[in-house]
């Protein structure tokens, strides 16, 4: 590993063998990582700088499963739920009711930390020892049982990382959403259908970056429109078609003649608009009301540097999907909501404050370093799965001042091996590598997982039982000529090959609308949407328009005409 020291930051080189990247550590991280150390018996445990890149920090933090569900049976009482875990995990999997309740002691299978074996090793055990909670889900739901990461929700399925939300489907980030389907972070949007990143809008289909659009077709970057259809870049204009206005009526007639059921012409269409979108300059970066900060997708931030997909977040950096009051954190992976003072995290948040190298620690949480789903604890340290608990290390009880006596130990017990500092490793992922949301943004192949000890997973589920089996390609072009007996075949995806089913309440949202029975697996749908969007990574390259130097997502080599805010907001305004 190779460090160069400079005035105010080094260089160093992440040690994944995979990457070995250079990353600089300036002198506000080294700042920063002084401010969070933890202080155990009056002593302060200082947090060494990284080893790893921010992007292979952030794989760590990915290695989950958010996508992919499993029909199991409660280890409990022995009903049939809807799990993360596949079949044949290794997992003690609860369904919601019983990880909840009174008849299983967290405690139980707690045990002394053994300091002739590393930490991450021994806390692997203890996770599999201690019973799972089957999906993440909170608050009430109705009819809603095939959604992970998600609460308060009625009638969805198949929507991750949502809240709020009424008959929606296959989505990701929807919040206080209404009949959405196939969306990537569409908020307070109704009637939205294959959207990305559309934000309190009515009636949109195929559309991108649009706030408060009503009625439009195959839009991109688009504010305040109303019954628009191939429009990039507008602003307060309706009825218009290729940015061309038009009468209400020419509109209409225009409008009528396309028949958006045609899986043909909603193909034609989509490309239409991608060649629209050269003719178009875009800004270097999404988001406004922002104070210092660099990345995309940040709105309402100050001082968030390198962030993206974030609202309401301040002194950030590295930080990905947070929103709501988070302040002074570095490399947290989702969801915020009034997190502070926390570092190196994924899917924290919840009024919690100093949480360290932990997972799923929410709902008023705080100082708890290398946790695992944690609920309203306190000064915890190395424990999984446990509710309203407070100093404890992996799962065993102690007093406050054993507590304090132990937890030094087993850190300097960690600094020895190199394991204090680290987030949890990608070898003890509990899922094989393919089946998590870090394969989808640094894949590997299942020869390097192996190579690494990183987990693979060879599951397959079985085949939907159905009439008959047919190529997505034999399919009839027009959802008017789609059988209702659709719903008993098997479509064979045109990228995977892999069968996939519709569902009634799906296909009836396609005839309402009038729209094309995809010829794509959900799965593939949701990876299509992600690639959509530009990478979480920050260029640096010259305004097209004045030529100053700016940061942003659109890489150098790209096609696309890049401006910066200024002279962006001076051609659309």
């Amino acid at each position: 590993m190779t460090i160069l020291c400079y005035t105010n930051f080094m260089q160093q080189t992440c040690r994944n063998s995979w990457c070995k990247q250079s990353f600089e550590i300036t002198q506000d991280d080294l700042d920063f990582y002084d401010k969070i150390s933890p202080v155990y018996g009056g002593k302060k445990f200082l947090i060494p700088p990284p080893t790893l890149c921010p992007d292979c920090r952030q794989q760590r933090r990915l290695a989950i499963n958010e996508f992919n569900l499993y029909p199991a049976t409660c280890d409990l009482c022995k009903k049939s739920i809807i799990s993360q875990y596949p079949p044949g995990t290794p997992n003690i999997v609860y369904c919601r009711e019983c990880w909840h309740s009174d008849k299983w002691d967290p405690l139980a299978p707690g045990r002394e930390f053994d300091f002739s074996r590393g930490f991450f090793e021994q806390f692997a055990e203890l996770r599999l020892a201690v019973p799972n909670q089957a999906l993440d889900v909170q608050g009430t739901l109705i009819n809603s049982d095939y959604i992970h990461f998600a609460g308060a929700c009625k009638n969805c399925y198949l929507i991750m990382h949502a809240d709020f939300c009424e008959d929606c489907l296959y989505g990701y980030g929807f919040k206080k959403n209404t009949s959405c389907v196939d969306g990537f972070y569409n908020l307070h949007c109704e009637l939205c259908y294959d959207c990305i990143d559309c934000h309190k809008c009515y009636g949109l289909v195929a559309s991108q970056d649009c706030i408060n659009c009503h009625s439009g077709w195959f839009l991109r970057d688009c504010v305040g429109c109303q019954d628009c259809i191939l429009c990039v870049g507008l602003r307060e204009k309706n009825y218009c078609i290729e940015n061309v206005q038009l009468s209400k009526e020419d509109y209409e007639a225009k409008k009528a003649a396309i028949d958006l059921a045609s899986y043909a012409t909603y193909q034609s269409k989509k490309k239409r608009r991608k060649e629209l979108e050269r003719k178009h300059p875009f800004k270097a970066f999404q988001g406004n009301n922002l104070q210092n900060c660099s990345g995309n997708y940040l709105y309402n931030c100050k001082d968030a540097r390198e962030c993206f997909d974030c609202e309401d977040v301040e002194s950030a950096k590295h930080c990905y999907q947070l929103v709501l009051a988070a302040k002074d954190v570095q490399d947290i992976y989702q969801y915020g909501t009034n997190l502070q003072m926390s570092y190196e995290c994924s899917i924290v948040g919840e009024n919690s404050y100093h949480i360290l190298f932990s997972f799923g620690c929410h709902m008023s949480s705080r100082d708890l370093s290398y946790c695992w789903y944690m609920e309203s604890c306190k000064n915890c340290f190395g424990c999984a799965f446990m509710k309203n608990s407070r100093y404890c290390i992996f799962n065993k009880q102690y007093s406050q001042e054993e507590y304090e006596r132990l937890v030094p130990k087993i850190i300097e017990q960690m600094k020895k091996i190199g394991e204090w500092g680290e987030f949890f490793p990608l070898q003890t992922s509990q899922f094989g590598y393919n089946l998590t949301s870090a394969h989808l943004s640094f894949p590997l192949t299942e020869q390097s997982c192996k190579k690494n000890g990183i987990p693979w997973s060879r599951y397959e589920p079985s085949p939907p039982t159905v009439t008959k089996k047919i190529p997505a390609a034999l399919l009839p072009d027009n959802t008017k000529d789609i059988p209702d007996d659709v719903l008993n075949w098997a479509i064979e995806c045109e990228v995977t090959k892999k069968p996939f089913k519709l569902t009634a309440q799906e296909l009836k949202f396609y005839r309402r609308l009038s729209l094309p029975v995809p010829r794509r697996s959900w799965q593939q749908r949701h990876e299509d949407r992600l690639h959509e969007r530009n990478p979480r990574h920050l260029w640096t390259r010259d305004c097209m328009k004045c030529g100053k130097k700016m940061e942003t997502t659109y890489a150098p080599e790209r096609a696309e005409t890049v401006y910066c805010e200024e002279c962006y907001l001076k051609e659309v305004y």
